[in-house]
């Protein structure tokens, strides 16, 4: 298994498939006609620490995979 990456401007956060379909639903709504422009994210719902992003248009978002190294040979 890959691990995966949110890259937000400079940063970059572990992200699950769960919370990569809930990006894709906040970029859906952010780019929607007559949206507000903005959508906040809250990446792990289920901890105590929070860590919300806000989505906007223009803001550089990609998702980075990192290949799983102990695969067996």
């Amino acid at each position: 298994m890959t691990n995966r990456y949110l890259r937000y401007g400079d940063r970059r956060f572990i992200i699950n498939r769960e919370t990569e379909a809930r990006l894709h639903r906040a970029l859906d709504k952010v780019y929607a006609d007559g949206s507000a422009g903005h959508e906040w994210l809250n990446l792990y719902p289920d901890s105590e620490a929070e860590c919300r992003l806000l989505i906007a248009a223009g803001v550089p978002i990609t998702i980075e995979t990192e290949p799983y190294l102990d695969a067996p040979a």
